[in-house]
């Protein structure tokens, strides 16, 4: 009896995936993505803000789906709790990486030396937007959010709350320090 076990080639994490063969996984060998693995902390206007980041080896493929590969990436959900203590959202208990509000990291398109998550918060109409990591030390990170570009949905939920207010009730702050707990 023969057997041999088969693994995909594996390249680093910042390889174009468009240089790579189908099947082949780009693996985050030197630990880049580690740092932000873990639970994160902060407060704005007298919320709490939990964010969850795992590293996650995803499928993907390029646009099209011509051409599958595997990729090492961060995927994150949120929790928001009240000054009250009431939890006004909690995607983090029942997270799996499987419906995640947040993926990443890739390099921000604003300043090549920041990095970029970005954010899918559910139930918004397809809204999303890119959290831009501006400041990294240690264990502290400081994110600034900026919506993506969107189309407009005459039949989103919230469009009467965005006309009296001007935006979505994403629950998010614009800038945060968050510290890694």
């Amino acid at each position: 009896m023969l057997s041999f076990l088969c693994k995909a080639q594996e390249y680093p994490l910042n390889t174009d995936p468009s240089e790579i063969p189908n099947n082949a996984y780009l693996k985050d060998t030197n630990n880049e993505l580690d740092k932000y693995v873990g639970l994160w902390k902060g407060t704005w206007n007298g919320k709490t803000l939990y964010l969850q980041f795992n590293k996650v080896k995803t499928s993907s493929s390029i646009p099209g789906d011509t051409h599958p590969y595997y990729k090492d990436r961060i995927l994150g959900a949120r929790k928001v709790i009240a000054s009250n203590g009431i939890i006004e959202i909690d995607k983090i208990t029942n997270f799996n990486n499987t419906d995640p509000e947040f993926t990443g990291i890739s390099g921000s398109l604003r300043n090549g030396n920041w990095k970029r998550l970005y954010f899918y918060p559910q139930n918004m109409c397809g809204k999303s937007a890119a959290l831009d990591i501006t400041n990294f030390s240690g264990n502290q990170m400081t994110l600034h959010f900026e919506y993506m570009p969107s189309i407009y949905k005459e039949d989103c939920v919230h469009n009467s709350y965005v006309d009296q207010n001007g935006d979505f009730p994403i629950n998010f702050p614009r800038d945060i320090v968050l510290t890694k707990q």
